[in-house]
């Protein structure tokens, strides 16, 4: 532009040097005009054009970008594709494998069976252990209190190993190294079928509670029976090896567990673990119910009473499972509810409800008069309408009553509602230990089948609240010949909670009824001021117990094995509730590895996010009719669109999916199968025959896994032993290698089919026919490995002629030069039989150390190269000189230590398959054929470093006939430093050599390589890499998505929890005044005193009567012998004063309380987060690659400031998920930034009260027992004492009560 006005002087001179010309001879004026206007007409264009050349050289070089692009992606691809040998292994499966069309119908019924087979050899198990259970009581010599006491007199002990006092070794003193009082030695060996925990397989051992008395008569008595259950427990193991933990629980609250092991808490440690609030016991003991607990808080339930009554709350929900529905109303003057959304309805008992319950009893305040009638009357209309409108259970149906104490029984009230059948059981819980009249309570709970218990402590509440399970078991144990077999839904297990990684499991249990219909009880009768003892036979109908089994989830993946779903493809299992068993997206634990709220109660139509513009929890109808059909345990197929996120929500992939279901008979589950549509419609098929190939070729098979560079999927199951003591292994790799040798020998066996019992026969324990193989699996493996051998190889590649420049002086290179020129830290390939080979820099400097030694020093006497000895680390002075500007300084020494190096890509990648990399390359296929998936870890932008790598993976796909499907994924891993260099080496200079003055190395300029989600894995600044690109400038990503290169998809998470934090209540919230010292001192020293006297019996000395009243006994559970003969009644063992706090039974609130306690507090809740996936079709205009530019107006709201324009240009980089971003940065724009975050989804109150108690269809458990006609003739009730009030207890408390209003 500064020849302008030099340019514009020149055309006026022309124009008035024409004009003086105008008077010469043999020329017209009109010509010379017209000459010099000619003249100054193309002066005045070329500056113009100048002056755009000029102008095009300060904008964005857009055809140098495209380049840059063009040559990026073709060179990766290259040196992708001759260094991960593609075409070799491609090859070699499109000339021998074949494509087989997959029938979803046809695998899922195949995979359903054998998990029904499966599971119907459990259920024989436990029946066995349920029938002998059954015999072995009645045939049973009951021993009595008498007899039990004139044995311990003769220091004879009924023997069994306790699972608290096992193995426990005094530790230091002069026993160091003995056994504890009282402990037995058991010799156990570690077994990887049973968690990797000790165990013995020749017995059984007994847990017993710490709320209960070991040495109770009825306990003793049924750990001696029991303990013939052992040869049952053996004969099952023996007959069928996939059984683990067999168990029966009594209902006298001890539990025997086959094979033996040692409990995780020793005999003096905390161990709340109770087996009767198991939920495979609680499911089995009796049928499912409808519950309304109704509290009392009146003004004289306060201080400890009101303590026991929310224990008592607390418990009774820790008894109830999925299948019953509760819900818990407070009364004093009116009943109300203590969650205001369950208000008028029972609820189903999820762990959510529950814990919406629980958390409505922490504040209970007491006030008023109790008014039973209008509790009374609200619990029985919500009954009633449950049970017209066919809600609820639609079985049992109970109402707690948890009271002080009743002025009256209200028989004509509760006659109204529930006669003639009593179809609804009262169970009446009277708190306290004060002597007061409990025969209208006593008369509510017998009058209606239920029960009476009193609750005096803490320490009983669990004890007095079990009560009533064994009076709802009744109907069914009195039909005798019905035993349900009920399915648990899946649980942590209890016997690896310790251990770093969680167990999922089923449980399937059978109650165990007493097969005595008539019991003698003892009764105490006051006749003329003498107390008398009377024997009598009553009918009665007791449940001993539950016999189950368990079934780890893993147990149940077996029967579907991955590589016939192929990749991306998945099972599942759903229950009568729509809640899954497993699932690939089911996430017990939360990001801190604690078990979530509400881990094992989560829904299908949570974990299945259907692709829909529609906000969270829209149920979308075609998941719903599927889920409603796996609820009924039909057959069917649906396909419909989904969305699944990988590393951790923070990308996700579109995906259309075909699903097939089909109910397991037998049992309340569906298993389903989702599959790809398109490549996951079709399979490879190629396995090699192991006895052809070594008898035609000659060839030793085992020769293809030679090396120590390969791995197989830990968790798939090739080939095994039956039983763990029969032959152990190191490696799985070792294992394979065991029977890739048997293989080859005679008269081998593929023994394919899962074990199943045989009690016909005893199964051989022998090495040489005790074991199981997939035998499509094994000769897939076989056939990968020899596909594959070729990657094992450092010779030079063969030269593709058709593929000249780049691609053949690669192919001239050595492997190792390769590696070392171009930044290459490992190669890999994993193949669809779960089959990994890598090779980096150190296994192939190994396989050429005969090369090495022509130029080291070889050490004759050591054999081997001598090494230089190892530099010590040191800093580099940029980055020292950061460290220490961010460092505060500290007058100590100090040492700087090495990083600990990560864990081998080999180490890290067992489960290829299951890798993120290899499911997003087998979906790029379908994008483009031809390409590498590009990713960097997110962590690698939290610093600056060097040693993080960029992972490449490409799918490799077999198409034959017009089909195609995936056989392998081959990959490799750059040094990021040396793929950084890589980039910016090609995009400092033009095309052709030419000097540039506008490229990614100039300082105006901002070039970011993007992968398909938006996350930079290139960029000037390396601590950039990593990080979404909304984070460095939200502006551009938006005009990004604005045009349409980026989709925005919004993803939820329904499983989430969200921590609130707990606050510090504090006593200086009133002043302290000497009068109010004094009251409390007072009333501390009556209570003291009243306290005192109760413990001592003290009142007796005074009064006989006032202590002791007309007694009777308070078990309905304890029978005697014929001869009637009680013994000593045992008071019972030491207790915790919080012993009754349910912690066992919360399997998912264990952890999460002690981690948080004092800090946050966790609960379910909903998030969301929107994530990107790049559009390709918008980067293309035709088949031709285009791309898009956009601008941005900077400082438009500031109006003193100079307006500029900031461009940028994106291009698609060829071969690759990538995209080449480059900003013009002369513009100085405000920056914005954006983070991909989860946030929790904001709900106003309506959603909020909803979401806990959201119904969903569900079907009810098929078997009911709850009514039959002869209950009636059963009596006991749990009938208290008719006790008499001490005059000097009642002042006591009078006065107590008076200090206590001042």
């Amino acid at each position: 532009m500064s020849e302008t006005p030099c340019s514009g002087l020149r055309c006026t001179a022309l124009f008035t040097r024409a004009q003086s010309s105008e008077a010469r001879p043999g020329k017209s004026a009109s010509t010379t005009m017209t000459s010099s206007a000619l003249i100054c007409l193309f002066f005045s264009v070329a500056v113009i054009i100048s002056s755009s050349v000029e102008a095009a050289e300060t904008d964005l070089p857009h055809v140098e970008i495209s380049n840059w692009a063009i040559r990026f992606g073709a060179q990766m691809w290259e040196i992708g594709k001759q260094v991960t040998r593609i075409r070799e292994i491609r090859e070699r499966y499109q000339s021998e494998a074949k494509i087989e069309q997959v029938d979803g119908f046809a695998m899922v019924k195949e995979m359903a069976e054998e998990m029904e087979n499966m599971m119907g050899d459990k259920i024989e198990a436990i029946k066995r252990i349920m029938d002998a259970a059954e015999h072995l009581s009645v045939s049973h010599s009951r021993l009595t209190r008498q007899d039990l006491y004139e044995m311990k007199q003769r220091n004879e002990n009924i023997d069994y190993y306790n699972a608290k006092r096992l193995n426990q070794y005094h530790k230091a003193g002069p026993l160091a190294g003995e056994l504890l009082e009282n402990h037995k030695a058991l010799i156990m060996s570690n077994s990887l079928h049973f968690g990797n925990v000790g165990i013995n397989t020749s017995v059984s051992a007994v847990h017993v509670p710490t709320n209960v008395y070991d040495g109770a008569p009825d306990v003793l008595n049924g750990i001696q029976w029991s303990e013939q259950l052992d040869r049952i427990f053996m004969t099952n193991y023996e007959s069928d090896p996939s059984l683990t933990w067999q168990y029966f629980g009594s209902s006298t609250g001890f539990m025997r567990q086959y094979p033996a092991t040692k409990w995780g808490q020793g005999e003096w440690e905390p161990d709340l673990f109770d087996c009767r609030l198991r939920p495979w016991y609680l499911q089995a003991a009796a049928s499912p119910k409808d519950m309304i607990i109704l509290v009392d808080t009146s003004g004289s339930m306060t201080g400890v009473r009101k303590e026991i009554a929310k224990h008592v709350v607390l418990t009774l929900l820790d008894t109830l499972s999925e299948n019953d529905f509760i819900n818990i109303y407070k009364f004093s003057e009116v009943p109300v509810p203590v969650v205001p959304c369950f208000k008028d309805k029972v609820v189903q008992a999820n762990l959510e409800n529950l814990r919406e319950l629980r958390n409505g009893m922490i504040e209970t305040e007491t006030s008023d008069i109790a008014n039973f009638t209008s509790a009374f009357t609200t619990a029985f209309e919500i009954l009633q309408k449950y049970n017209r409108t066919m809600q609820g259970c639609q079985c049992n149906q109970a109402i707690m009553l948890v009271t002080d104490g009743a002025p009256e029984n209200y028989k004509e009230h509760l006659e109204k509602y529930n006669l003639p059948h009593r179809p609804v059981r009262i169970f009446s819980y009277v708190i306290g230990r004060e002597i007061i009249d409990t025969s209208a309570t006593i008369n509510m709970a017998c009058e209606n089948k239920g029960y009476f218990a009193r609750v005096t402590s803490l320490a009983e509440v669990r004890e007095q609240v079990l009560k009533y399970i064994p009076v709802l078991s009744r109907p069914m144990v009195m039909y005798q010949k019905d035993h349900p077999v009920i399915w648990t839904s899946a649980y942590i297990d209890i016997a690896t909670r310790t251990k770093p990684k969680f167990l999922m499991a089923v449980s399937v249990a059978t109650p165990v009824y007493d097969r005595k219909n008539e019991s003698n009880i003892i009764e105490k009768i006051l006749i003329n001021d003498i107390w008398e003892e009377k024997t009598r036979t009553v009918r009665t109908a007791n449940l001993l117990g539950v016999a189950g089994t368990d079934i780890p989830v893993t147990e149940l993946k077996k029967r579907t094995p991955a590589y016939k779903l192929g990749v991306n493809g998945y099972s599942f299992i759903v229950n009568n509730n729509g809640y899954v068993l497993y699932h690939p997206d089911h996430r017990p634990l939360d990001a801190d590895g604690l078990l979530k709220p509400n881990y094992n109660t989560v829904d299908l139509s949570e974990i299945e996010l259907v692709d829909s513009d529609g906000g969270p929890r829209e149920n979308d109808t075609n998941l719903m009719t599927m889920r409603r059909d796996m609820i009924e345990r039909r057959e069917g197929e649906m396909t419909f669109k989904v969305r699944i996120h990988h590393d951790g929500m923070k990308r996700v992939s579109v995906r259309r999916q075909r699903y097939y279901y089909r109910g397991l008979k037998g049992t309340p589950y569906s298993l389903g199968l989702a599959l790809p549509d398109g490549y996951g419609d079709f399979r490879i098929a190629a396995e090699t025959e192991v006895k052809r190939l070594s008898a035609d070729h000659n060839i030793n098979v085992s020769s293809f896994f030679s090396g120590k560079n390969w791995k197989i999927h830990p968790d798939w199951i090739y080939c095994r032993y039956n039983y763990d003591h029969l032959k152990s292994f190191d490696t799985p790799e070792a294992q394979v290698l065991h029977f890739v040798g048997r293989t080859q020998r005679e008269r081998w066996r593929w023994n394919s089919k899962h074990p199943r019992p045989s009690h016909d026969t005893v199964r051989s324990h022998k090495q040489e026919d005790n074991y199981y193989c997939d035998k499509h699996l094994m000769q897939s493996l076989i056939f990968d490995a020899q596909a594959t051998e070729v990657f094992d190889k450092n010779i030079s590649l063969s030269i593709d002629r058709q593929d000249p420049g780049l691609g053949m002086l690669m192919a001239l290179l050595a492997r190792h030069a390769m590696f070392k020129l171009f930044g290459i830290s490992v190669a890999f390939v994993a193949t669809r039989s779960g089959l990994l080979r890598w090779q980096d820099i150190s296994t192939i400097d190994d396989n050429l150390h005969v090369v090495r030694r022509r130029h080291a020093q070889w050490d004759r006497q050591t054999r081997r190269v001598k090494r230089a000895p190892r530099k010590p680390f040191q800093f580099k002075k940029r980055f020292q000189s950061r460290i220490l500007r961010k460092t505060i300084r500290l007058d100590i020494p100090f040492i700087i230590r090495r990083r600990k190096p990560a864990r081998h890509f080999s180490e890290a990648n067992l489960n290829a398959i299951d890798q993120t990399w290899y499911k997003r390359a087998v979906d790029q296929y379908s994008v483009e054929p031809d390409s590498f998936v590009y990713s960097v870890p997110f962590s690698t932008g939290t610093g600056v470093t060097n040693e993080s790598v960029v992972t490449a993976s490409h799918a490799i796909f077999v198409e034959k006939g017009g089909y195609k499907a995936p056989a392998a994924v081959v990959g490799l891993q750059y040094k990021n430093s040396a793929f950084r260099e890589t980039f910016f080496n090609i995009t400092s200079g033009c095309t052709g050599g030419v000097q540039c003055r506008r490229t990614c190395s100039s300082g105006d300029l901002s070039c970011y390589v993007v992968d398909n989600h938006g996350y930079i894995v290139i960029s000037k600044e390396e601590r950039d890499t990593g990080r979404f690109f909304g984070e460095i400038d939200w502006l551009v990503m938006d005009s990004l998505i604005h045009y349409g290169v980026f989709k925005r998809v919004r993803i939820y998470d329904y499983q989430a929890v969200c921590k609130d934090m707990q606050g510090h209540r504090s006593a200086a919230n009133f002043l302290l005044t000497p009068l109010r010292y004094m009251k409390w001192f007072v009333q501390w020293m009556v209570g003291r005193a009243s306290w005192i006297m109760l413990q001592t019996q003290i009142a007796h000395l005074i009064n006989p009567d006032w202590a002791w009243g007309m007694e009777q006994e308070q078990s309905d559970y304890h029978y005697e012998d014929n001869d009637g003969s009680p013994g000593p009644v045992p008071t019972g063992g030491e207790f915790m004063a919080d012993g009754d706090i349910s912690i066992i039974v919360h399997d998912e609130a264990v952890s999460m309380e002690n981690a948080y306690a004092n800090k946050s507090r966790p609960r379910p809740c909903d998030q969301q987060a929107d994530l990107y996936v790049l559009q390709p079709e918008k980067l293309f205009k035709g088949d031709k690659p285009d791309s898009v530019k956009g601008k941005q107006n900077c400082n438009s709201n500031n109006l003193g400031a100079r307006q500029c324009e900031r461009h940028y240009s994106t291009h698609k980089i060829p071969h690759s998920n990538l995209l080449l971003l480059v900003i013009d940065t002369t513009c100085r724009c405000e920056i914005q930034k954006q983070k991909i975050e989860m946030e929790e989804v904001k709900m106003n109150e309506s959603l909020r009260c909803e979401r806990p108690q959201e119904s969903l269809y569900r079907q009810r458990p098929s078997v009911c027992l709850s009514y039959h006609p002869e209950e009636e003739e059963i009596k006991q009730c749990g009938k208290g004492n008719n006790l008499l009030p001490s005059p000097i207890l009642l002042t006591a408390t009078l006065i107590y009560s008076v200090l206590k209003w001042i």
